[in-house]
């Protein structure tokens, strides 16, 4: 009697637990894996091997935060109006959100602010927030520049000539960087000359030819592709001073070499992480993202394995 009495209480008892579960927890959400966001990352140089500490901390957000990454070069190096069709075509396609290194901010402007709404556009390293980005992650080019302007006037004296090297003309932030370097060394008075390759002329090229016409005492360059080639053309050439921006596994074995006098470092793998973390919050948020200015730091070869630089120079991912 007492077994009969617990069986008629401990199954309906039973059943209402069931249908509670099948309420909280429905079977479409427990059984079903959650469909990846999709980013797409739409960078300013043909060879996305440039970005390789940014793209490993993209990658590694993309693990972390459930995100399809999609990376989209332009045919040629810093072709803003390309890039802008592909913002338009990832929008049409599908993507949910678009992280931007931005070849020329005039030209992709119309782009971006057409798409507020529809595709939120994240700006890594120039900062299009006034344009209809969501966010900007990067340094403040501007403190940048006037940091390398400052390190410069250290290696050359009043009067001295120093080439600035113009390796991504337009409206970005290579630009920004150049322009306050150069307001700097000129307030100094030294006096500066603008490399800037000319047609089918590359870096290197252009490079070689300013050398060989000017007597310059340093030369700057305002990323890390570009330090890097300056690198290989200043091979053999002692006197003169190198000065850049990047933190690449090159710019650190110039440093080691003497090579190299110093580079403006950040953490590029926290840029690119932060970035696509950033997209994935204005997919998830309708108020959008915050924008995060990245410290830098002036990196020379006496420093360059203190604790804190060697991080920078030499990311360990995990």
């Amino acid at each position: 009697m007492k077994r009969r009495v617990l069986l008629q209480l401990g199954i309906p008892l039973l059943i209402l637990c069931a249908l509670f579960l099948l309420l909280a927890y429905p079977a479409d959400r427990t059984l079903r894996p959650q469909p990846l966001l999709e980013v797409s990352v739409i960078l300013r140089e043909t060879d996305a091997s440039l970005w390789t500490n940014a793209r490993q901390g993209m990658e590694q957000a993309a693990m972390d935060l459930d995100v399809e990454l999609r990376f989209l070069t332009p045919a040629q190096n810093n072709d803003a109006a390309q890039q802008a069709e592909l913002l338009e075509r990832e929008a049409s396609g599908g993507a949910q959100a678009a992280v931007l290194v931005a070849a020329d901010r005039a030209v992709l402007a119309q782009t971006v602010a057409g798409l507020s709404g529809k595709l939120p556009v994240v700006s890594l390293e120039t900062d299009m927030t006034h344009d209809g980005a969501v966010c900007f992650v990067g340094t403040d080019n501007q403190a940048l520049g006037r940091s390398l302007g400052e390190a410069v006037l250290h290696g050359v004296e009043k009067g001295g000539t120093v080439v600035l090297l113009d390796s991504a003309p337009g409206d970005n932030a290579v630009t920004q960087r150049l322009a306050e370097a150069q307001s700097v060394l000129e307030a100094a008075g030294r006096t500066v000359a603008i490399c800037r390759p000319e047609g089918d002329e590359t870096i290197a090229q252009a490079l070689e030819s300013i050398l060989a016409q000017t007597d310059a005492g340093a030369v700057a360059a305002f990323e890390a592709s570009a330090l890097e080639t300056a690198a290989q053309v200043r091979t053999g050439e002692s006197a003169l001073l190198l000065y850049g921006m990047g933190a690449t596994a090159e710019v650190a074995a110039g440093l080691e070499q003497g090579k190299i006098a110093a580079t403006a470092a950040q953490n590029e793998f926290a840029a690119g992480y932060l970035a696509v973390a950033a997209a994935v919050e204005s997919i998830r948020n309708t108020d959008g993202a915050q924008s995060q200015t990245l410290p830098f730091f002036m990196v020379r070869r006496e420093n360059m394995y203190d604790p804190d630089y060697q991080k920078l120079l030499f990311p360990v991912t995990q």
